[in-house]
Order: structure tokens, then C-alpha cells, then sequence
């Protein structure tokens, strides 16, 4: 949600944009009354109704100042207050009326110009307005005055409604690029969030690819290594220690490359091919299931992508190792038209329900958000004792030349 709706913001450019800064208009005003209580006193001294005109020209003022609240709820009224309030204090201080007619009738005007929305309500004030004018000018001053006023009151509308219109603009644009800086810090605050959350799940996908799965491995072996020695085969339980020593300090690498990798990003720099052989290889030296494995060396293959697809092959892998009861597993990468296929098959009791691909076992989700973060589609086909069959097809890029060392 953003701090300012845009009903609100539709509200505020209405009303705030020329009223955010009332001092340039309050002091317009203020000048009008001096300049018109002097032009009086010049001729005919009225003190007691330059004291009535101040106050009116205090109403005057109030309006303008809460004219934000007033024109959003009863528009007609405020130009009908402002209006009357104008003309009361005109004809009370007759010498001085010119100079409040010409002041702060423009500037009602160009006021109506910026709020009303539509043209003909803008034409309809204007001509209230300066008919009123014509009045006053013809009672206070004479039909023999007229032109004359009206040519000074055309001029000073030209110059107050063009300053007006330009100067809240500005103040427009200002509110506008208040509002969008506040939607931007709202945009910043939650790429921060979603940033952690994404960083959150990768520190759980790379410690279960690494301390999950490399522990899994030992326990598997330390089994093995108890049923060996029930049965009093000590030598092939003196090779499985070895191999289990070798998974352990596997383990320990593939640890701290995953801490290295929340530091500085920085992945091993093995052949692509090399590396799935090796993990098929450490899966066969862990497990009495035999695999079968076709596995091309595929270019162009970025880091990233390289990075996760071995983790996918060795996610397939230790599932199967833990949850399939397989006797046979293949695994199959190669390239086929611009894309990186992996499959991964067991002979295993398969998934009884492919929904847990999408709520089951965090191994599977992980294969899912591998897939997803590497631009790929996954496809789950099982059948109860019939195994499972995982496939994977990833795009490569085919602008890029091979990263592969």
C-alpha cells in the first residue's frame, strides 16, 4: 500500500498545490488593503471604515487560508463568500475601491482558473465577476471611467492569473515529486525484504545441499558400516570408514564453499562433466544402488546456472538414496536445442501423490526453486512401485562463450 492513495494525491494536487506556500498570496493580499486604505485616506479620511474594510479583509484572508477544506466540500459557496466579502468592503471605502477591485478580484479569477475543472464554470465566474466589476466601476467612478478601469483590470488579470497558474506548477511538481520519492521508498524498503527472504531461502537450500545431504551420506555408511561388522566383515567395513572419512571431509569442503558463497558468491571451478561423474560417484560409493549414467559436457553453461544444476543432479540423488528403496538409478544430461535436459530415474515405490512436490519434503520444493531461479521447468512422473522420473530443461544462453574450465 502506498502512503498516499491516489485519490488522495488527486485531493492534495487540487488543493495543497496552491496553498502549500500562502505567503506570497497573503502579503498580495495585505498590499491591496494598505494600498487602498491610503488611496482612501488621501481624498477622504474614514478610519472607522478602514477598520470595518480590515476585518472584512481578515475574512478575506481566512478563506484563502482554509480554502483547501472549503473548496473540496462546497466550492460554489467559497467563490460566493469570497465574492460578497470583496464588493461589502468595496462599498464602504469608495476612493479605495479601484485599487480592491483590480488587487484581489485577478487573483479570485485566476484562482477559479486552477481549481474549476471545467471550462464553462471558469467562464461562468469570469463573467459574474467582471460584470460585477463593470457595477462597481460604473457607481464609484462614473460611466465616464469605465474604459479606463477596464483596460487596467484586463492588464492586471493577464499578469496575476499567468504568475498564479505558473507559480503553483511549481508547487504542483513538487507535491508530485513528494509522493513519488515517498512511493520509491516504499518500492526501495520492499526490494530489502524481498532481497532477505530470498537470501534466507538460499542459505536453507545450501545447507541442506551441503550438511543435510553430506550427513545423510555418513549415516547411510555408518549402517552399512554396522551391518559389516555384525556379520564379522570387518574388511568391507574398513573400506566403507575410508569412503565415510573421504564424505566427511566432503562435507566439511562443501560447507565452508556454501559459507565463501554467502560472503562473496564465489563457486567451484570444476569441469561441469566432471563434477556430476563426481557426484555419481560418491553417490555409488554411498549407496548399493546401481546407477547408470550418460552425461554430456555442455557449453555454453554459465556459473550460476552450472552451480544449480549440480545441485539439482545431487538433490535427485540423495532423494533417491533416502526415500526411493531403488535397486537401479540413471542419470542423463545432455544438450538438446539450445537447452541443458537433465533426468533423473529410479526403479524405487515412486511418489503416491505428486502433490508432494509442491508441500512435501523440502528436497523436492528445493528442486523446484533451483529450477524456477535458473529460468527452467521441472516434471515429476511416478507411479506407485513403479518409480520416478525427475526432468529438468533449463534455456542457455547463446550469446555467451563457455565459462567452463
Amino acid at each position: 500500500m502506498s502512503l498516499l492513495s491516489h485519490n488522495n494525491y488527486s485531493f492534495d494536487t487540487t488543493s495543497e498545490k496552491f496553498f502549500i506556500n500562502k505567503l506570497p498570496i497573503l502579503l498580495w493580499i495585505t498590499a491591496v488593503y494598505v494600498l487602498a486604505v491610503t488611496f482612501q485616506n488621501m481624498y477622504s479620511p474614514l478610519i472607522l471604515n478602514s477598520l470595518i474594510v480590515g476585518g472584512f479583509i481578515i475574512t478575506h484572508i481566512l478563506l484563502y487560508w482554509f480554502a483547501d477544506r472549503l473548496i473540496s466540500k462546497k466550492i460554489a459557496l467559497y467563490f460566493a463568500a469570497q465574492t460578497a466579502v470583496i464588493f461589502a468592503a468595496v462599498f464602504i471605502l469608495k476612493e479605495g475601491s479601484a485599487v480592491l477591485l483590480i488587487g484581489l478580484l485577478p487573483l479570485l479569477i485566476a484562482q477559479s482558473m486552477i481549481v474549476l475543472k471545467k471550462i464553462i464554470q471558469i467562464v461562468l465566474v469570469f463573467s459574474f465577476l467582471y460584470s460585477q466589476y463593470t457595477v462597481a466601476i460604473l457607481l464609484n467612478y462614473g460611466v465616464e471611467e469605465l474604459a479606463h478601469y477596464i483596460l487596467i483590470f484586463i492588464a492586471i488579470l493577464l499578469i496575476v492569473s499567468f504568475y498564479y497558474i505558473m507559480y503553483n506548477r511549481q508547487v504542483n511538481e513538487r507535491i508530485r515529486m513528494k509522493y513519488y520519492l515517498s512511493e520509491l521508498e516504499i518500492a526501495h524498503r520492499k526490494v530489502e525484504e524481498l532481497t532477505l527472504v530470498n537470501e534466507r531461502q538460499r542459505m536453507a537450500r545450501d545447507l541442506h545441499d551441503t550438511l543435510a545431504q553430506g550427513l545423510a551420506g555418513l549415516i547411510m555408511q555408518l549402517e552399512a558400516i554396522d551391518s559389516h561388522m555384525k556379520n564379522k566383515n570387518t574388511v568391507r567395513a574398513q573400506e566403507i570408514i575410508g569412503k565415510a572419512m573421504a564424505q566427511a571431509r566432503k562435507t566439511m569442503r562443501d560447507s565452508r564453499t556454501a559459507i565463501d558463497n554467502l560472503r562473496e558468491k564465489s563457486i567451484s571451478k570444476m569441469n561441469f562433466q566432471d563434477a556430476v561423474k563426481e557426484e555419481i560417484t560418491r553417490f555409488s560409493d554411498a549407496t548399493p544402488i546401481e546407477i547408470e549414467s550418460e552425461i554430456e559436457n555442455v557449453f555454453p553453461l554459465n556459473n550460476f546456472v552450472r552451480e544449480h544444476s549440480l545441485y539439482i543432479i545431487s538433490e535427485g540423488l540423495a532423494n533417491i538414496a533416502k526415500h526411493s528403496k531403488a535397486t537401479k538409478a540413471k542419470v542423463l544430461v545432455k544438450k538438446e536445442k539450445h537447452h541443458l535436459n537433465i533426468e533423473i530415474e529410479d526403479n524405487g515405490i515412486g511418489i503416491s501423490n505428486l502433490s508432494i512436490s509442491q508441500h512435501g519434503k523440502y528436497g523436492l520444493r528445493g528442486l523446484q526453486e533451483r529450477v524456477r531461479l535458473i529460468g527452467g521447468q521441472i516434471r515429476f512422473e511416478s507411479k506407485p512401485n513403479q518409480g520416478t522420473k525427475v526432468v529438468v530443461s533449463v534455456p542457455l544462453e547463446q550469446k555467451e562463450h563457455s565459462n567452463e574450465i
